[in-house]
């Protein structure tokens, strides 16, 4: 593709960091990064800080973001936004630990930052975006009951983001993130195609991708595909064959034993029903699983099942093993860190809120609003250029298979799930990552052996989707089919 980055062809790529955009306007000065503590390479300049959720004067709502340009010579045209998922988790874990120009790095005593060579910023603009109220730095109370508040919330800060970084006004927009920001995101890409005011909000968005989505029932995307998970990788799990025996007895109580090979059919045969005796609200087969997995190894993560027991803290406060975010973290231990992103050093930022009061404002049910695959992704489907779902096979907390079965459970275009079995296979450079899949706008990536965050396990592999995604590659590049 003309002014393509091929993919072997990334050394050309991090070599040219002289030719980063570079933006200009009053407006945007008081958000200029420059120096950052802990980091000893040229990151170029970048832009942090808040800006309010819609243009009224009493405003108190902000969402905090951080905006890097494109590195190289590709992507100046484009601009994708980040959202990591909870929900009440930060994006600055996609900037810190998997797709930013950075990344930890410890020498035992000391934590700084060393360079990402897989860092999206070399394929365009990224913007990561705190999001919604209530989560990391932003400002303001929460206010949103379910996702189309959110959706709306997020329109409007896009809406003040473009009035003050106006240079972006009108580039190819690009939706991206993980987990349950695959609810958020095809909610927030239906309320922007819903607008179609690119000239007046400079909001021209082309599509979505969406990492171990959190976009179906639980049933489908975490009960029913449980226990085949579990006779799959138990030997990697290190759970026993008597103790496989002992959750397929739960199964079969519940009608899920064989549910993914019963029901995971190309092309589909008819609506997936729900089996009477299933539990999907208590998913006491996915429990049944995930004690397992914590009885076989003192470090299994639901995050990523190949027990690693190295991992035993993490620099923004929330290991692998843990679902728990500490407020001894990063961030908080380096206040001149804070004064460079322009917020408050007193402010106290933790990874992942898991109260559900700090993001929605019905406290007692939290968020309510259906699934996407049932409501909104089909026609966000629909008016995209592209639309990319991956899941990373050592994904436990949400199941590769759940999110297949709910693909092949979902109408777009006309027609009801893929037609054909997923069966290309996926490469990055010249080795198999996974398998690859396109039909109809939407297309399917199973990666190998990734965990729940496929830019972290999995970079060079998430690198390549992403540039699929921006059309900087094609499906014949990454897969040698067309």
């Amino acid at each position: 593709m003309k002014g393509a980055a091929t993919l072997l062809g990334l050394c050309s790529i991090f070599s040219l960091a002289a030719a980063a955009a570079t933006l200009s306007g009053n407006n945007i000065k008081q958000f200029e990064v420059k120096d950052l503590p802990k980091v000893d390479f040229d990151v170029g300049t970048s832009w942090a800080g808040t800006l309010p959720v819609s243009n009224k004067t009493d405003e108190d709502k902000e969402l905090f973001f951080w905006l890097f340009p494109p590195s190289g010579d590709v992507g100046h045209d484009d601009i994708v936004i980040w959202l990591n998922g909870g929900p009440g988790c930060s994006s600055l874990t996609g900037l810190f630990q998997e797709n930013g120009p950075f990344k930890f790095a410890s020498d035992g005593v000391n934590t700084t930052l060393v360079a990402n060579e897989y860092s999206w910023t070399n394929l365009s603009y990224v913007l990561w975006i705190e999001s919604p109220v209530g989560v990391g730095f932003t400002k303001g109370k929460p206010t949103i009951q379910g996702m189309h508040g959110q959706a709306r919330q997020l329109y409007g800060f896009m809406e003040q983001f473009f009035e003050t970084f106006t240079e972006l006004k009108g580039k190819r927009l690009w939706l991206t993130g993980e987990s349950y920001a695959g609810k958020y995101i095809p909610y927030i890409a239906h309320e922007m195609y819903k607008h179609h005011n690119t000239e007046e909000s400079g909001i021209n968005l082309q599509g979505i991708a969406i990492n171990d989505p959190s976009f179906s029932s639980e049933f489908l995307g975490q009960e029913a595909p449980a226990f085949e998970f579990l006779e799959r990788y138990h030997e990697i799990m290190n759970v026993s064959e008597s103790t496989v025996d002992e959750v397929r007895k739960v199964a079969k109580k519940h009608g899920v034993e064989s549910f993914v090979a019963d029901n995971l059919k190309y092309p589909p045969n008819g609506l997936i029903q729900v089996p009477k005796s299933a539990d999907p609200v208590n998913l006491p087969v996915w429990s049944a699983v995930n004690s397992a997995g914590e009885k076989g190894s003192k470090c299994f993560s639901i995050y990523n099942i190949k027990p690693d027991c190295s991992h035993e803290d993490d620099p923004l406060g929330m290991p692998l093993d843990s679902q728990v975010a500490l407020k001894k973290n990063f961030l908080n231990e380096n206040p001149e860190f804070k004064d460079a992103i322009h917020v408050p050093r007193d402010k106290v930022w933790v990874e992942c809120t898991v109260d559900l009061n700090d993001v929605f404002k019905n406290k007692t049910l939290g968020d309510v609003s259906p699934p996407p695959d049932r409501t909104v992704l089909p026609g966000v489907i629909e008016k995209s250029k592209r639309t990319v779902i991956q899941h990373g096979t050592w994904d436990f907390v949400l199941i590769a298979e759940g999110t297949q079965l709910a693909i092949q459970n979902m109408t777009w275009a006309g027609m009801q799930g893929f037609q054909n079995k997923p069966n290309l296979t996926l490469t990055a450079g010249e080795k198999p990552h996974g398998v690859f899949h396109e039909e109809r706008g939407l297309t399917f990536a199973l990666v190998a052996e990734a965990g729940h965050m496929v830019p972290q396990f999995k970079p060079q592999t998430a690198f390549a989707l992403q540039q699929y995604l921006l059309g900087q590659v094609s499906k014949k590049d990454i897969t040698g089919t067309q």
